[in-house]
Order: structure tokens, then sequence, then C-alpha cells
């Protein structure tokens, strides 16, 4: 908001003789250059607001909020710079949008000793807001003409913004920062002329052509009814472009109080009151503009919805008040992507009542149209109760949230605190809750030269998402708020915690050491057994989510949690997971997949994965140990499962029995085709004969797939039977993500073969037929034996009985103890497929063993569990 300063006429007439011009009553702050009412010599000689390096330290005594879209922790209340011989008021905060650790507030800063002196504050986090540092001026380079209203931003280089008024010249003016708020650039003048309120955004989309421009609007009041006018800067703040107006404003009013934000593809949005143009200039409705081009042209709407704002005056201290509106989009990847939310206050215009509410406009096709008023606050309707100054933020998880000041809490109407609404469904329903743990009684600064009601014009909000916080929650609210309760007006903050929810499905890779990551969290009592590991899926380097089941007591229970928005039909949760057992004496561990579709209140069991000594369990991925167990790239599997439609919610509860370690990596949650189909052209040695269908018994055969570059793993498996022309009927592969695998085809008394390549697949398209019979070369290592010569055909080796990979002594043996006793059927033995076990069979597997024929593997291809083969698929492989 404009700077607010009033000074005495009578100090006019013996300071200066320049004539005295008529005050626009329309603005927030009376126009330097109008009054000259001030000395700027001695303006420049007054005593700076002195430099602290030390800040108050908030005490760690939280407050836990339970709320309908889950728990809150609210952190105590701390001056953001604490002062005594500064006030600040006109509280504004953003972020760093590439960086969440680097966060800037501002503030109007005047001192309350010796000569008035103006500037922004310049407040400074670089760890996420847990502490603050900085000053009431800007450093670094002398500071003059700087009249307050600060209008920050961060574009994607991170150099700092900040757009303000003049004071001893009138204007709007800029400023800029590279190295986080330390030292500031010379004062660039945007335009001269009395200006008012203004605010600036930066471009932080990487998609948009206009990524990284700057914005500044505010309202032009050097021309008569104030339009909405607009500069940007290409170079970052080096130059700004020639100040241009936005609208214009609609007969009988004009325009103010004004808000900017950019969009997800790099629209530049802009909101605006349009009050009345006489006393005492109520907002009557809304503006709104939109450009598609960098703020070169705008699609203007004059009236976007209605308003019956509360500018005057409240409370029996006759604080000033506006009800000018604020803006924020949705630039998250979730189903509300580009929603717009405006944020006002007004009174006797439904859904407010009688008494000034919040009330929020949204549109969800880019501002074209826009819903009729929401009320957000959730106090009584016509309760007497206040809301008033609301600040907006759509956090990283889509939550849409408000602070406002609010006196619901107090018995006396003039006594307020601070309060926050939060919505996680595009502002349809809302939940309250106060931030603040003190109440103060509004009224004005009282300082000499400062405008009568004035106790600052707006409030901010902010907000970031760092992992690293597995209990409260890795997203943090920041409101900011100025209260005169240590004396003076004061900029005061809180963080605000909560449990993400991801707005859109996708990967955890857990590359980031900080645990857990931006959309997990922790259940657990004690000590935490769940923790980051640098181990990685199929990779010497990365990180994993580890359960430490090595050194967690049996029977200890820990879960991992993750939330995400419901999901569609067709969606899966996908992961890769390696565990080790122990010894016999331990064990069994387990991981329970439990899934929920109302947000954890409760849950189904997705499934009950075991890790069982040795290497039996739908766990195991790698032989037992007895030291802390670490797996290799090699000692990994897949899990994949389905998910019901709805599901928001996934733990992972893990249940010791004082076993060895499981590693989880690239948890997903994302749609998949349901399967894959394939078909294979393949003979056996045994039972081929020279027509059609070239397999004298049509038997069943199970392929699987096995990762190209870790052929031990085995991602997906289906069984199915010979059809004519020795091609396999159609199989489906339910289980394998798009990769390159290798396809391996067991029979059950042939040698396993490998194809001789891996080969792509995408999941949900025909698998290519892959023909083992022809040409030459099909097997890996060519390792089939010779079916016919004319045409030239290959077919699996006949005679591994047992099922080791080698026709030996033992193979022959069982083939000669059933042919003696004159064994038939449907039994392993007989190798021809004529439901008899006989000499044929013998000479047979007796040939093979005597050329030593066993399977050739690409390097790496033995497996490390047990294989336990199911009807429709192995223990690697859940559905």
């Amino acid at each position: 908001m404009r700077r607010p300063f009033l000074f005495l006429v009578f100090v006019l007439l013996l300071m200066s003789s320049i004539a005295v011009s008529q005050t626009d009553e329309r603005k927030w702050s009376i126009d330097p250059r109008q009054t000259n009412l001030y000395d700027p010599i001695n303006t420049q000689a007054s005593q700076l607001p002195i430099e602290r390096d030390l800040y108050f330290q908030p005490n760690q005594a939280e407050r836990t909020i339970p709320t309908p879209s889950g728990v809150l922790v609210v952190s105590p209340t701390f001056r953001i710079l604490p002062r005594a011989n500064s006030y600040q008021s006109e509280m504004i905060i953003t972020r760093h949008p590439l960086n969440p650790l680097i966060m800037f507030a501002s503030s109007n800063a005047f001192n309350n000793t010796g000569t008035l002196f103006i500037s922004e504050g310049n407040y400074r986090s670089t760890d996420g807001g847990n502490t603050w540092f900085g000053t009431d001026t800007l450093q670094g380079a002398p500071i003059s003409n700087h009249g307050g209203d600060p209008g920050p931003a961060i574009d994607k280089d991170g150099r700092i913004f900040m757009t303000h008024l003049g004071y001893s010249i009138s204007g709007m003016f800029a400023n800029y920062s590279t190295n986080n708020g330390s030292t500031w650039s010379s004062t660039y003048t945007i335009v001269s002329g009395s200006q008012d309120k203004n605010f600036a955004a930066s471009d932080d989309s990487p998609g948009s052509a206009y990524y990284g421009r700057t914005y500044c609007v505010w309202s032009r009041f050097n021309v008569s009814n104030p339009p909405i006018t607009v500069s940007y800067t290409t170079n970052g703040g080096v130059n700004w472009s020639v100040a241009a107006n936005i609208n214009t404003s609609v007969a009988g009013h004009y325009s103010q109080g004004c808000d900017i934000r950019t969009g997800p593809g790099g629209e530049v949005y802009v909101v605006w009151a349009a009050p009345i143009s006489a006393s005492p200039f109520t907002e009557d409705f809304a503006g709104f503009a939109k450009s598609v081009n960098g703020g070169v042209t705008w699609t203007v709407t004059d009236n976007a919805f209605d308003m019956n704002g509360i500018r005057g005056t409240l409370f029996s201290t006759a604080i000033r008040v506006n009800s000018f509106p604020r803006i924020d989009v949705d630039r998250t990847c979730g189903p509300r992507a580009g929603w717009i939310y405006v944020v006002t206050s007004q009174k006797n215009l439904s859904p407010a009542g009688t008494d000034p509410d919040i009330v929020l406009h949204r549109s969800t096709d880019g501002g074209t149209t826009w819903s009729s008023g929401i009320r957000v606050n959730q106090d009584p309707l016509n309760n007497g109760k206040t809301q008033y100054f609301p600040a907006i933020r759509v956090d990283e998880s889509g939550g849409v949230n408000i602070v406002y000041y609010d006196n619901r809490g107090t018995t006396n109407t003039d006594t307020v605190e601070v309060w926050m609404s939060r919505s996680v469904d595009g502002g349809s329903t809302w939940s309250d809750f106060e931030v603040s743990d003190h109440r103060f009684k509004p009224k004005s600064i009282g300082v000499s030269g400062i405008a009568t009601g004035y106790q600052g014009d707006y409030i901010g909000i902010t907000s970031n998402l760092i992992p690293g916080n597995p209990v409260n929650g890795n997203q943090r609210l920041f409101p900011l708020w100025c209260s005169d309760y240590s004396g003076i007006y004061q900029g005061w903050m809180t963080k605000v915690e909560l449990l993400p929810k991801n707005p859109c499905w996708g990967c955890e890779d857990f590359s980031n050491s900080s645990f857990t990551p931006d959309y997990f969290s922790l259940e657990y009592t004690g000590i935490s057994h769940w923790m980051w590991h640098n181990s990685n899926a199929y990779s010497p380097t990365g990180g994993t989510s580890t359960f430490n089941f090595y050194n967690a007591s049996s029977g200890t229970v820990q879960s991992m949690v993750t939330s995400f928005e419901p999901t569609p039909s067709g969606y899966y949760l996908t992961f890769d997971e390696a565990y080790a057992s122990y010894t016999s004496a331990f064990g069994p561990d387990s991981l329970v997949i439990e899934i929920s579709t109302n947000g954890g209140a409760t849950y189904l069991t997705r499934a009950v994965l075991k890790g069982i000594y040795p290497m039996n369990g739908e766990l195991n991925t790698a032989p037992p140990t007895t030291s802390s167990f670490v797996p290799t790239a090699s000692q990994w599997a897949p899990k994949i499962y389905s998910l019901i439609p709805g599901t928001n919610r996934i733990r992972f509860k893990a249940k010791s029995g004082f076993g060895n370690n499981l590693y989880l990596d690239n948890i997903c949650v994302q749609p998949l085709p349901t399967t894959t189909s394939a078909t294979l052209g393949l003979a056996s040695q045994g039972m081929f004969i020279p027509a059609n269908p070239f397999w004298r018994l049509l038997d069943t055969v199970r392929v699987y797939l096995h990762r190209a570059d870790y052929p031990n793993i085995i991602v997906d498996s289906t069984k199915t039977t010979i059809a004519s022309n020795a091609v396999t009927n159609t199989m489906f592969f339910t289980h394998a993500l798009d990769g390159s695998y290798y396809r391996v085809v067991k029979h059950r008394n042939s040698i396993i073969t490998w194809s001789a390549v891996p080969v792509i697949f995408v999941r949900g398209s025909t698998f290519t037929n892959y023909n083992f019979i022809q040409p030459d070369g099909q097997a890996f290592g060519n390792n089939q034996a010779i079916v016919s010569t004319s045409p030239f055909y290959r077919g699996m080796y006949s005679g591994d009985v047992d099922q080791d990979k080698v026709v030996d002594g033992t193979d022959v043996g069982l083939i000669d103890n059933a042919a003696a006793n004159f064994l038939s059927g449907y039994v392993v033995t007989d190798l021809t497929g004529d439901n008899f076990v006989d000499g044929t069979d013998f000479a047979i597997a007796d040939n093979n063993a005597a050329l030593f024929v066993q399977a050739v593997e690409p390097p790496g291809a033995v497996l490390s569990i047990i294989e336990n083969e199911m009807s429709e698929g192995n223990s690697c492989l859940q559905f």
C-alpha cells in the first residue's frame, strides 16, 4: 500500500514556499509532491534504524490443530526482525521459485525517534524460514527516495526485486539484489508522478516464453480516473519498460489496489478493485486483466465480479481498512492447475453478511468466467465479528490458504487475532484455525507524520515444500502480519506445518538425502527405523528408503506414508525392493502394503510381503547374511499392484521380526495399460514333428521377461500353450513396465532358453512376436538343437528333467528308471510327448548328456533368489 504520511500544514508554511495542491482523498497515502511538507536534506541526514544480527529465537512449544484435511502444527509466533526504534507495517513475503530455502519479506519501515525516515524492510531467510536476518532499510546503495509500499519479487535466477514508491520525489521505483538482499542496486525510476499501491511478480514457469520476466503493477494517480499500469523488466531490473496502462477505468469509478500473479504457462493475471469515485470510495466491483504475450497487450474484464467493499474505518480506534483484492494461481501439476483465486473482504453482499467477511472468487478457465462468491471464514454469519485484510497463497500441494485479521475469538470487538482458512478442494470447503498466539487492539500507529488510522493496509503469506520433516510434514506455510503486541507495530510470523498431499501422481526415487521426501511422512513411536540410505535400485549410487529390521526389535511396527490426489481407474503402485534375511532364528520380517480412499481414516490391506529365511519369502531378493544387508545393484526385484479407483493414500507398514534390512526405491503411482500381448515361435527337440503343428503334444511353457541390464532380475512371467505352426497362444504380460527385456522360455523337460538379444517392451502395445525356430541364432549363444535341416529349424534341447539347467546322468537315470517301469501319461520323463517313457526318450537324454548340453545365459543371469512359480505368476511379482 502507498506510504501513508501526512504532515501538519503549518509546518509546510514555515518550511516551503511551494504552492500546495488539493489532496486526492481516493489515495491511501498523500502524494509528497503535492504536500511538500518535509525537507529532503533533513530526510537524508536522518539517523537510520540500527541493523541487528541477533534475532528472536522462537520457543519450541507447538500447537497441534486437527482439521478435516489433516493435522496442522502451528509454531509459536515470533517477530521477524525485533526492533525497539522502528515501526513495521504492511508486511509482504515471497520466496525463491526454485530454491524453497530462500525467502524474502518486507514492510513499510520507519523510525520512531528523530526525524522521520522511511524505507522498505529487508528481511531474509536462507534456511527455509527457520531463522531470519536483515534490516529495516535496503543496504549497499545510497538510501534515497524510498517511500515504502514494498512490492518484492524473486526471479528464476534468485534476483530479488524491490518495487516501491518515492519519498522526496514521487513515482514508481525499483531496486534489485543479486546476493539475497545483502546489497542493492541504485534506484531505477520506472515512472515519475503520483502513483499508488504497487505489487510485483516474476514469471517462474520454465515452459513460458517469458520465463524470468518480472512485472510491476500499480495505480497511476497522476491522471484522472486512475487506471492500473504495468512495467516489466527482461534483464533482471537493469531497465524497465515504459509504463503502460492496462485498463481504462469505468465511468464513475477508478482502479486501485491491484495484485499480480503469473500462471503455469506464463500467463500474467492482474486484479484490482473499482471503487466509486466519490466518498466513501466503496469498492464496487473487481476488474481483471490477462496477458499472454509477456505483458505487452491485455484482455480486460472491467467487472469480473461484484463487490461491496469495507473501505472506511473499523473499531473504536477507527483504523482504516480496504477491500483490495489479492490473487494467486494454482501452478502445481494437479487437477486444478491453472485455477485462479481472488480473495477480498466485503459485507452486505452475499455470501458475506452484515459484518465484514472474507470472500473468494475463482476462475477455472483462465479468467474468462468467474464463480459466485464463496464465504471463506466459517464462523456464524451475521455474528457481529469482523474479518479483514486477507492474503492468499496456493501452496505446493495445491492447498488454498488465506490469512486475515479476525476478532471472532475475542469478547472485545476492537481486539483481533490472526486466523487462517485452508481448502484442499479448490475453495469449495474450508477449515479455519488461529495462527497467532496473542491478541492486540488495532490502532493508529500514532507517530507524527503518519496518517490517522493507519496500521498498515495489507499482510502476506507464502509457503514452501522442503523434505526432511517426516512427522509434522514437509509442507510449510508462513503467514506474516503486523501487531503492536510488543509495544510498537512489528512484523510477526509463524510457521504452519502439515502433511502434504501430492497434487499429481508420479514417482519418488529418493535421490534427495533429506528424509522423508516431499510427499512422504512417517508414523512411529520411539526411534524411527525408517531412514535414507545411499544405495539405489539397479545402480551403485543414488538413494533409497530403508527400514532397519537389523536393529528394530521384534514386534516393532512403523510406517512410511504417502498421500496424493484420488486415483482414477487404471492406476498402479509400482516400486523396487531389496531384502535379505538374517538367520533361521530370526524373522520373518514383513512389509504390509495398505491403501486408503479416505485420506487414512481407514485402510485396506493390498499385500503382505514376508522375508523368510533362507530365501523363501515374497520380500527376499538376496541370499541371507549375518551382516547388515546392503543390496548390490543386481539384488532388487520389482513389485506392482493395481489400485482401486479413489485411492489417495498408501501406507508401507514394516513389522519387524528382528531380521535384516529392507530397501524401497522408485515408488510410483501411475496409470498403466492393463496388459501387453505377445506370441512366440518355439520348437522342442524331443516333441518336434515335421508337419503342422510341429509339436507332437501341444504342451505348456512359461515365458519370463528378464531385465537387459541385470538379467538375473525377473520382471514378469506368464504361462501359455503351443498352438498351430509352433506358435504359442497369445500371452498377456501384466507386470512389466516399459523397458528392454530378454525373453526366457522354460519347458518342463527342456533346457531353459534365452532370446539372443533383449527386445524393447512397451506396456500396452503388442510385444513383437519372437521366433526361436528360425533363422539361425535366435537363442542366446545359439543354444538350441537342430530339429530340421530342410527347412532349417532349431528347437529347445530336451532332457533337463530335474530342471537344473544341465542334461546329465541324473536326468538320464530318471528317464531310464521310468522306462524300466513302463511309465506312461503326462509325465516329465516323456521327452517325445507320446505319453510313454521308452528308449527314444532315453536316447535323446543320453546323447545330450554326452554332449554336455547345458543352459547358456547372459553374464549376470544367475538368479539370486529361489523361484516359487505359481499358477499366475512368480514370487517376485504380486498383482
